[in-house]
């Protein structure tokens, strides 16, 4: 199998203005855009893992000063899933009864009311 058949073809909507940095990116280092994206991406996981092992990337002068340290912001890192959230803050439901005596006890509870209601 060759290394084109076992890539996955992915079609990507970009804004106008990001199409144009792509393009001036492939034609700085003399590739495609599609390598850009993959380095790209690289890139990312490198920032990911070196976030995850508590590191910090950066990119240093040709003295080793470190000038631009790079940060991903609140509005890059992942977000829990709004259930897990729920369940972390409140927890699951406790209640000695079945499923089937809840519903037994919310049916018997229910009053139904007399009172005329006119608008």
């Amino acid at each position: 199998m060759t290394n084109a058949q076992k890539m996955v073809r992915l079609n990507l909507d970009l804004s106008p203005e990001l199409n144009q940095i792509l393009d001036e990116l492939a034609n700085k280092i003399g590739t495609s855009k599609g390598d850009v994206l993959r380095q790209a991406i690289t890139l990312m996981q490198m920032m990911i893992i070196a976030k995850e092992e508590t590191k910090k990337l950066g990119i240093p002068e040709a003295n080793q000063l470190i000038v631009n340290e790079i940060i991903l912001s609140s509005e890059q890192q992942s977000k829990p899933h709004p259930l897990d959230t729920f369940m972390e803050r409140l927890g699951p439901w406790e209640d000695e009864r079945t499923a089937e005596e809840i519903v037994k006890d919310i049916y018997d509870s229910r009053t139904i009311s007399n009172h005329d209601i006119s608008l």
